[in-house]
């Protein structure tokens, strides 16, 4: 992707990346330091296995499973301040 910029930078390998996540610190705001607008965001997910192109070409012949998955972003940084993956039935205000 850099050379398609046009940018002469280094780009660190996978193993690299790894030891520096060892010891990367993600900072966390302090609980109850501050009110937060906190939205609330869902959507479905489909899960699908090692045989979903069997399915696909043949025709399904089991119902395929759904879970939601909850965010709750904080509305001024962005950041995702907690999540839930639930079954189908379960709703944003639960």
């Amino acid at each position: 992707m850099l050379q398609l910029l046009g940018l002469d930078l280094p780009v660190p390998d996978h193993s690299t990346l790894s030891r520096r996540a060892e010891t990367l610190v993600v900072p966390r705001p302090e609980a109850g330091s501050a009110p937060v607008h906190l939205p609330v965001a869902s959507m479905g997910l489909k899960l699908c296995g090692w045989d979903e192109w069997l399915e696909e070409k043949h025709g399904s012949k089991r119902r395929r499973a759904w879970q939601v998955l909850h965010l709750a972003t904080d509305a001024d940084t962005g950041q995702i301040v907690t999540s839930a993956l639930t079954d189908r039935n379960a709703y944003d205000g639960s």
